[in-house]
């Protein structure tokens, strides 16, 4: 049986695309899923895939003409082993005198993309998840969907089946889900996001390859990890591989603050609390959240909200001998630099005694990781979910600078922090990120508007 195939959708809306090559000719045998046609589209050049195997009869377009959606592109006559398998857009050229149901045909397999970082759809099984290969971290989404193996040549677009890939979908499952008909994108998205609940309802941790025996390659010593480095394990592997994360990073003239810290840090002490810059910066970093209310938010993945919280609570991560703690100071935009002071000291000499409780590490929505005391020059941190922002600072180092940008007057010593912020690039752009960070410098290096707020 001839069947006539069309263009599929080539993307959003009534988009065009220009043939840039025929990939096979005419006379060759195709497999289902083997690459047509390319199709150049504004943003891409996609593949447009066989839907069945067959002999490729005709191409009824050339290179370099305009094509869209609905057009005809090749006739394929259908082998034996896939007679009567035409999927919904094609047309065939004999009518039969009564309908017959689809015979089963070839799975098609997708390829990997030759340009994107996705991996390719074909070896994975019901029984090993995504979630178990640490390989692909960085090529799929973090809705690490099952693949299964069809029996059936599924109807969809190459911008549907790149979507899919995107996401980690398996058409297939779409069609056991009972998707009858052509599968398009709003399907795929509403199974990822199906599976991706049920993911975060099952699934809480993901699951690591076992290590090589390394006792032959000399003597080991065991130590079990302690209660909070499991836990700061499996949340900071959670939230690696869930948020994208995107950082930007700012170097702060930080003179006149640490002028005054070293003024006032005498009195301070008198009245039993440190005067650090985690202190200070802790006090910028609420007022700049609440003139940037967006980095004192929460996504709610499930039901695809943004959640803005009216209390700036912030997280301190702390040392401790047993691992890292994060203890949170709640409403600190309403708190004077004294008291956050004082809050911070008695956290921390709490933290690293053991003796925090829990409800005074709950209810974060923004964390100050300063690790500039142990001579760090640069620091990435990853977020603390479900928070969509964490700030990493680096030791302040005193280098000449031209104040003012006044390049003709001689440079001043100056002490600058570099600073860096963290940030769920679902929820924040990278342009919001740079006028955080903007209104954090503004802060450090006019410490007086800190007073006036």
């Amino acid at each position: 049986m001839s069947n006539i195939y069309k263009i599929p959708e080539l993307g959003d809306g009534d988009i065009t695309g220009t043939v840039v090559s025929l990939v096979v000719k005419v006379g060759d045998t195709v497999n289902c899923g083997d690459s047509l046609i390319e199709v150049e589209t504004e943003k891409a050049i996609l593949e447009l895939p066989a839907e069945i195997d067959g002999v490729v009869e005709a191409f009824l377009v050339a290179p370099d003409q305009v094509v869209k959606q609905g057009e005809s592109f090749i006739s394929i006559k259908a082998l034996a082993k896939s007679a009567g398998a035409a999927p919904v857009e094609a047309e065939s050229t004999h009518k039969p005198a009564q309908q017959e149901s689809p015979a089963p045909v070839k799975s098609c397999r997708q390829k990997p993309p030759s340009s994107d970082g996705n991996s390719s759809d074909g070896n994975s099984s019901d029984n090993n998840s995504d979630n178990n290969s640490g390989n692909n971290t960085g090529q799929k989404s973090a809705v690490a969907i099952q693949q299964t193996t069809s029996s059936q040549c599924l109807p969809a677009g190459p911008a549907t089946r790149r979507l899919a890939r995107e996401l980690g979908v398996d058409l297939a499952r779409i069609s056991e889900a009972g998707h009858g008909g052509r599968i398009d994108k709003a399907a795929v998205k509403a199974f990822a996001k199906q599976m991706l609940s049920q993911q975060q309802n099952n699934s809480p941790s993901l699951q690591m390859p076992a290590l090589p025996d390394l006792s032959a390659f000399g003597p080991l010593t065991v130590q079990p990890m302690s209660g909070i480095q499991k836990a700061t394990s499996r949340n900071m592997t959670q939230a690696a591989a869930r948020i994208p994360h995107a950082w930007l990073q700012r170097r702060i003239d930080i003179t006149q603050l640490e002028q005054g810290r070293q003024q006032h840090k005498a009195q301070l002490k008198s009245e039993g609390c440190a005067l650090t810059l985690t202190a200070l910066l802790g006090k910028i970093i609420g007022l700049a959240c609440a003139r940037h209310p967006i980095f004192n938010a929460s996504l709610d993945e499930q039901n695809q909200e943004i959640i803005f919280r009216q209390n700036i609570n912030l997280g301190i991560a702390v040392d401790t001998p047993r691992g890292l703690v994060v203890p949170v100071l709640n409403d600190i935009s309403s708190q004077s630099v004294k008291e956050i002071a004082l809050q911070i000291t008695q956290l921390s000499e709490k933290a690293r005694a053991g003796k925090l409780q829990p409800k005074e590490m709950k209810g974060g929505s923004i964390t100050l990781s300063n690790l500039g005391g142990l001579g760090a020059s640069g620091v990435f941190p990853i977020i603390n979910w479900p928070e969509v922002a964490i700030i990493g600072v680096g030791a302040g180092e005193w280098l000449p600078t031209y104040v003012g940008g006044d390049i003709n007057a001689p440079p001043e010593p100056r002490l600058i922090m570099p600073l860096t912020l963290a940030f769920d690039h679902r929820v924040i752009n990278g342009a919001d990120g740079a006028r955080f960070l903007d209104t954090v410098a503004e802060l450090c290096e006019n410490p007086f508007l800190v007073l006036v707020g």
